[in-house]
């Protein structure tokens, strides 16, 4: 029995850009993913997979069709837009962390401005999740002060301090130098582990094989394809997914 948590019925996007032919960046896409599912998006620059993970929560109002997490409708102009977002941790491919707090703070101020939590709990639970990602030493360092990998483990850190029900990662990765790669990878693999119901856009293939439960291919703003992550790169079904592994591969 499937389980839903986030269902994505016939989506559209179109972007209107000035002087130019208008985008096409989402294109009827309809997509369900259920509780505890961990689903990795690829596809070529400009194929819609960002916009498909930012429409999620949100960030990107769509043009047609209507988006729920766990039973709450997105798209809807009724729903709380910030306390769905509360639930829903985004890590971007920059990290967002505010250059003028430590890592510690930068993990208590969302819960105590967004949740309402009292500055000891708050104080808490950043301590109990730096040392999670792998930085108990880090509480009072500066994000200056971090590398790039840190950084975004502090960011991941601040995302799982709302107690999300769902995790969407956009290129998390793709700013990083490529030793400090593995260390956020990690932490994405401990999540899917533990059950946390993901959307992952990225370019690690090996920790898209690794961890996934399902692989989306999408291209020209639709889903072009979608299969587990063996017989995706084992046996694409499609030319355009064939093309495309054959390139990264």
């Amino acid at each position: 029995m499937s389980d839903p948590m986030i269902i994505v019925e016939q989506v559209s996007k179109t972007y209107h850009m000035k002087g130019r032919a208008d985008v096409r960046a989402l294109d009827n896409v309809s997509v369900t993913i259920d509780r505890g599912e961990v689903v990795v998006i690829i596809g070529p620059s400009g194929s819609g997979k960002s916009t498909l993970l930012r429409a999620l929560n949100g960030l990107q109002p769509v043009d047609s069709g209507r988006i729920f997490i766990d039973g709450v409708e997105v798209t809807s102009k009724k729903t709380d837009i910030n306390r769905l977002r509360a639930e829903v941790g985004m890590v971007f491919q920059h990290f967002n962390l505010f250059q003028h707090k430590t890592a510690l703070e930068n993990i208590v101020l969302p819960q105590i401005i967004v949740a309402k939590r009292p500055r000891a709990e708050a104080e808490r639970i950043a301590r109990e999740l730096l040392r999670k990602v792998g930085l108990p030493d880090q509480e009072n360092s500066y994000p200056v002060m971090l590398s790039g990998g840190q950084q975004q483990r502090v960011a991941i850190a601040r995302s799982l301090a709302m107690k999300p029900k769902v995790m969407l990662f956009d290129e998390a990765t793709s700013a990083l130098d490529p030793e400090t790669v593995g260390g956020v990878l990690e932490q994405m693999r401990a999540l899917a582990a533990e059950g946390m119901t993901m959307a992952v856009v990225t370019h690690e293939m090996g920790f898209a094989r690794e961890a996934a439960d399902r692989m989306i291919f999408m291209d020209g703003g639709a889903i072009v394809e979608e299969n587990t992550p063996a017989a995706f790169f084992d046996n694409p079904q499609t030319d355009r997914a064939k093309a495309f592994l054959s390139q990264i591969l």
